[in-house]
């Protein structure tokens, strides 16, 4: 029941633009997502990786990068994110995470499923 419980929350988060009213804007194959929680301010960049085909998603608290993701966590290897949209949304789930605990924010299986990045068998989407 807590599992779905955060399912949802994650849902009507992101649907919500994340927690108090964020901003997303998008320049040629950068998209970028801000928003400001408790006074502080959460921003999320994603960009196209210059070593590789797919995306990449910075977060960044306060001005200050904090998270640099290249690949998609929770899957085994080195997979990249298909789309600057799933690299933005998946940054936005862990912009959630870090708002609602106290320790680091850590990735499932069942939110990239959630996301669409992972089919309901955890294999990566095909996005061609």
């Amino acid at each position: 029941m807590r599992r779905l419980t955060s399912i949802i929350l994650t849902i009507a988060a992101l649907a919500a633009g994340c927690a108090s009213g964020g901003q997303q804007s998008q320049q040629p194959d950068t998209l970028t997502y801000d928003t400001t929680v408790q006074g502080k301010q959460y921003s999320v960049v994603a960009q196209p990786l210059d070593t590789a085909k797919g995306y990449s998603y910075t977060i960044s608290v306060n001005g200050k990068k904090f998270i640099h993701q290249t690949i998609i966590p929770v899957v085994e290897g080195f997979h990249h994110f298909a789309t600057a949209e799933d690299a933005l949304n998946t940054g936005k789930v862990v912009v959630l995470k870090m708002i609602n605990t106290s320790d680091l924010p850590s990735l499932t299986t069942q939110d990239l499923i959630m996301l669409g990045i992972l089919t309901h068998d955890g294999n990566i989407k095909d996005k061609k």
